[in-house]
């Protein structure tokens, strides 16, 4: 029989063109123990290799196989799978098993899962320390999304003792990477004043987290059109960036749309318009909406005082 090393290999090769000789190979290999085969084919199943039809049971079975035997990968596509990720029942407890197996093998890719887990308390009672401890070995592996986690943690002693200027450098990195939250953070600092660079440096951070679709940065980046801060003042481009996110259900945005409706700013007059906004955003507990309509109604009884008295 043929080292199944190489005919894991050969499966490999020849799954495009041929997927059901891929199977067969991974079979001859897997008949020797080894625990690639049993991955590969678990791989195939799930996919509906050989007969058309995923059967995700034969794949956990095949994963749990490669995974007792020691098989990372294996062991992280385990934490997928019952983790819900894949559509299958969710078990948080042996997802957390599994990615921490898979972790404390040394896979990069399951750290940030782990420290997840430990930080909301999925599959394990939460652990800020060790999500911090996680989210740092997987930052150190260059994942993005955990400087950004490590930096939020920074910023609010979340599992390690605060510190700003630590959070910001986090920030920074991640922003730099394309984290949009980590970029919208750095365009706080900069307005706020702990990062160097003001508005017009914010206005550019903004406008890359907005870029990716992150509402709240589209919603900055309209104050700092309606305000003229870092930017020419636009009350035009101030309006369509609030509508953007007010289409989102955002009370905040929706506020401010119905302001510029009823004043006319940046667009054509719409009392009608702006006071469903108002009611809506006021529904949801928007205290600014409220007071608003509360003083629309207020001076409306004024004038039909004023006129019956007349």
């Amino acid at each position: 029989m043929q080292d199944p090393n190489t005919l894991c290999e050969m499966a490999i090769e020849c799954f495009q063109e041929d997927p059901s000789r891929s199977y067969e190979l991974f079979m001859q290999a897997a008949e020797t123990g080894f625990p690639n085969a049993f991955f590969g084919l678990a791989e195939l199943r799930m996919a509906g290799i050989p007969d058309g039809n995923p059967d995700p049971d034969a794949a956990v079975e095949l994963y749990t196989t490669a995974a007792e035997a020691g098989h990372p990968p294996s062991m992280y596509r385990l934490g997928m799978i019952y983790s819900g990720a894949t559509g299958l029942p969710e078990d948080p407890v042996l997802a957390h098993r599994w990615f921490l197996a898979a972790a404390e093998s040394g896979m990069p890719e399951a750290f940030p899962e782990v420290g997840g887990m430990y930080l909301y308390g999925y599959g394990v009672e939460a652990d800020p320390v060790k999500a911090f401890e996680w989210y740092s070995r997987a930052a150190d592996e260059g994942d993005a999304l955990s400087m950004f986690k490590i930096g939020y943690m920074y910023s609010e002693g979340v599992g390690v003792q605060k510190d700003d200027d630590a959070a910001t450098r986090m920030f920074r990195l991640a922003a730099f990477k394309g984290v949009p939250e980590a970029q919208f953070m750095m365009g706080k600092r900069c307005q706020d004043g702990s990062e160097p660079g003001g508005d017009a440096v914010a206005f550019n951070w903004y406008s890359r987290a907005a870029e990716a679709g992150l509402a709240p940065a589209v919603f900055n980046l309209g104050t700092m059109y309606y305000e003229g801060k870092g930017v020419q003042r636009d009350l035009a481009k101030a309006f369509e960036m609030y509508e953007a996110v007010a289409d989102t259900g955002e009370p905040d945005a929706e506020f401010m749309v119905a302001r510029m409706l009823y004043e006319g700013l940046g667009v054509e007059k719409d009392v009608e318009r702006s006071l469903k906004l108002f009611s809506k955003a006021a529904a949801s507990g928007h205290d600014l909406s409220y007071r608003f309509m509360e003083d629309i109604r207020r001076r409306q009884n004024t004038q039909f005082v004023t006129i019956d008295g007349a």
